[in-house]
């Protein structure tokens, strides 16, 4: 439900399909009326969709001049109609959202590749097993490694999973991470079953 800060009709329809202007009065839905200028602090030319109207800023995307009955915040940004039913147009992700998706990633893809070194460190101990040097403390470090691997292999999952929910351009590192900790999850959760099926 959204509500017009100037002309106060509620709309019940998404986002995407009402606009970024209210049908009625025709005055941006998305920005507060109390935060509006009063006065240009520089004229930039006339406005491109009211030619008779002052401008009082740039769209940041397309740099336009426009005047203050066209101005809307979109994202943080002072921007053009245009440009907002160009962005809602193309369901572009939140600044916010492609930051989130990008740092999520890089965690899921680091926890990845940690379970895994961990996974291969248990391959030490192994291979002194092989060669009849079998000792406690050997023991001890094999089944913890072991174990540990499996603790950020299952975070890194999480937030694989997360990151590739949104939006943003970092889709395929998130894809990276989800394979990484998914395979190294799979393959140690695979060793422990055949150890168990076998014993």
């Amino acid at each position: 439900m959204i509500e017009c800060p100037y002309c106060y009709r509620v709309f019940r329809q998404p986002p995407e399909k009402l606009g970024a202007r209210c049908p009625k009065c025709k005055m941006p839905l998305y920005e507060d009326p109390a935060r509006r200028k009063k006065n240009p602090e520089q004229d930039h030319g006339p406005c491109e969709q009211h030619p008779d109207a002052g401008s009082i800023t740039r769209c940041s995307r397309c740099n336009k001049p426009i005047c203050q009955a066209c101005r809307t915040r979109w994202h943080d940004e002072s921007v053009c109609p245009r440009c907002v039913e160009e962005s809602i147009a193309d369901d572009e992700p939140s600044p916010r959202e492609a930051q989130l998706q990008t740092r999520l990633a890089w965690i899921s893809v680091l926890l990845g590749f940690a379970a895994w070194v961990l996974l291969l460190l248990t391959l030490a101990p192994m291979s002194t097993f092989a060669q009849g040097r079998v000792q406690g403390i050997i023991l001890f470090f094999t089944y913890f490694f072991y174990l540990s691997s499996l603790f950020p292999a299952m975070f890194g999952l999480g937030y694989a999973v997360s990151a590739v929910r949104l939006r943003g351009d970092h889709g395929k590192l998130a894809t990276i991470g989800l394979a990484g900790a998914g395979s190294q999850l799979g393959i140690a959760i695979g060793i422990i079953v055949l150890n168990v099926w076998h014993n």
